[in-house]
């Protein structure tokens, strides 16, 4: 039918090259797509909007630059001084969105299903770090870009939101559109460790 609703990664058409990279992906080096991750983004400021959104999420919003908290199977990223990203594993972008509109019914926000417009990349391996840092100006590491930071930047020509969930852990969060120059270059950056 026309009508039916098909959900496609963006990197169906370098499965195969992935499928072959991927023969030799070791633990110096992993890449895994997620596709269908919900992602929501949230704006708003103020004491009565902060309570609202904890009300509603079960957490506080990180406050701190760059800060991360997590409730169950989600995650709020912090993003700027009034912004956040909401993640979660579940699909969930609709009520999610809906319930944060029935909290914050009154006051002065925005709060936008992204979903469909972005895939999430989880990069883990001894050389993850190197491997971005090969097309990423931050400094990455863990020092300064500690477990349960984010930051928006770059990977070479593609914007990026980088997200660090452990030692040798990252998302990369990609717009739909560079996903699939992203993981070209991400697997052309991770040939030294391939092998």
């Amino acid at each position: 039918m026309l009508n039916d609703l098909v959900q496609e990664s963006p990197l169906v058409g370098i499965e195969a090259r992935i499928a072959t990279a991927s023969g030799g992906l070791t633990k110096r080096f992993r890449f895994t797509e997620r596709p269908f991750v919900t992602l929501l983004t949230l704006r708003g400021n103020g004491t009565a909007f902060d309570v609202a959104v904890q009300r509603m999420l079960g957490v506080p919003l990180p406050k701190q630059s760059g800060g991360r908290v997590t409730a169950g199977e989600r995650a709020v990223w912090w993003m700027g001084p009034d912004e956040w990203l909401i993640q979660s594993t579940q699909d969930m972008a609709a009520e999610l969105e809906h319930a944060l509109r029935e909290a914050l019914d009154g006051q002065h926000y925005a709060v936008v299903d992204v979903s469909s417009g972005y895939t999430v990349f989880d990069i883990s391996g001894t050389h993850a770090r190197e491997v971005l840092a090969s097309g990423c100006p931050l400094d990455l590491h863990r020092r300064v870009f500690a477990d349960g930071r984010c930051a928006t930047s770059h990977f070479f020509k593609a914007g990026i939101t980088l997200c660090r969930d452990g030692d040798d852990r990252f998302q990369v969060i990609v717009r739909r559109s560079f996903a699939e120059y992203c993981c070209l270059m991400l697997l052309d950056a991770a040939q030294p460790y391939l092998a």
